[in-house]
């Protein structure tokens, strides 16, 4: 059955876009692990995310994947498999030093998030007094400035450079297709393209020989801050789940190693007046069974508008929405306000509402 937009009823009663090459009837299956996972939810089988190749699709098939789910697997991004795994292993090189050598790097606890950072030591500037998650990260960003990188390994600066760079031009091109399938205005496209804003991370979940404390995960359920977020992980156990937006039950998903999964944040959402969603995800903990060795690592490049911008709702997605426009978020006060809010207890860490009073 054809709906509009190219969009079409699966047998397997997913929806599944439709564009003009072959590909595009393509799916990614995303299967549960089969255990229970934090809050006695369990994540559900048999649901799928749709996959875009970005030579071929067109900005609204793109924009409507995202409508449905908030995340998006995309492919045909031209970012060199040798890059993605050059990229992996110099920063597991590097978090693999000891600690003092890695604290020479640390984020000194000011300022946007950057260098080094130990979160599942439950440093207070990171987590205030609540359960920490079972991660490290190290984060760059306007890297013809940044300060932080390590010694060793050497290879580590040119290689997130050239990451970064990469990253740069596929989210500019997601970001502009996007505008053309949700009619955002072409005068605010350029700091969401040319003079964007973005943090370079890498996480490192460590094995857990240890069970965790109660309800303690790699990483609690959130959204991200900005506007887009590009996403390469291994399928190491414990791993990623998304909310979907439809249904709000909890999906595994598995990152195939040539794409990406494109995750909104709250930034889009916000310029969408919430006719796109922010996506709510989560790193979940491994079976107790193969803990002592899922060591896993994702690589994450935060996309957002230049932090001088001033979002607001676009009139065609107010209208769009058939709700009252949202107030206008500042981008440097958005990402430095969820940031404080990231060391409170919280079942969700969100800031789609952010602006809104009760």
């Amino acid at each position: 059955m054809r709906f509009r937009d190219g969009w079409t009823r699966s047998r397997r009663s997913s929806w599944e876009p439709t564009c003009s090459h072959p590909r595009h009837g393509s799916f990614i299956d995303v299967l549960n692990d089969g255990f229970d996972e934090p809050g006695g939810t369990r994540a559900s089988v048999g649901f799928v995310i749709p996959t875009i190749e970005m030579g071929t699709c067109s900005g609204a098939g793109l924009a409507d994947a995202l409508i449905g789910w908030s995340c998006v697997l995309v492919t045909g991004h031209g970012v060199p498999d040798s890059l993605r795994r050059d990229m992996a292993a110099v920063t597991a090189t590097f978090f693999d030093l000891p600690e003092p050598e890695k604290a020479r790097v640390r984020w000194p606890g000011t300022g946007a998030w950057r260098g080094w950072q130990p979160v599942y030591a439950g440093v207070p500037e990171l987590t205030g007094d609540r359960t920490p998650d079972l991660v490290e990260r190290f984060e760059a960003q306007e890297l013809e400035t940044f300060a932080m990188w390590p010694e060793r390994p050497a290879e580590l600066r040119a290689t997130w450079e050239a990451y970064y760079a990469e990253c740069a031009r596929v989210t500019g091109e997601l970001m502009e297709r996007l505008a053309e399938g949700l009619d955002l205005p072409g005068v605010e496209l350029e700091a969401w393209t040319d003079r964007q804003y973005a943090n370079l991370c890498v996480n490192n979940y460590p094995a857990q020989p240890e069970p965790p404390l109660p309800g303690q995960v790699r990483v609690g359920a959130h959204t991200d801050r900005g506007g887009i977020t590009l996403l390469a992980a291994d399928d190491a156990p414990g791993g990623l789940e998304v909310e979907l937006p439809s249904t709000g039950e909890w999906v595994s998903v598995t990152i195939p190693q040539d794409a990406y999964l494109v995750q909104v944040g709250d930034l889009f959402a916000r310029w969408t007046n919430l006719v796109v969603h922010g996506n709510i995800h989560r790193v979940v903990n491994p079976p107790r069974s193969v803990a002592s060795s899922a060591r896993r690592q994702s690589v994450v490049y935060f996309h957002y508008p230049a932090l001088d911008t001033v979002v607001t709702p676009a009139p065609s997605c107010v209208a769009r929405s058939r709700r009252d426009a949202l107030p206008p978020l500042h981008a440097r006060e958005h990402l430095l306000r969820r940031q404080e809010q990231f060391a409170r207890d919280q079942p969700v860490r969100t800031g789609e509402l952010d602006g809104l009073t009760a």
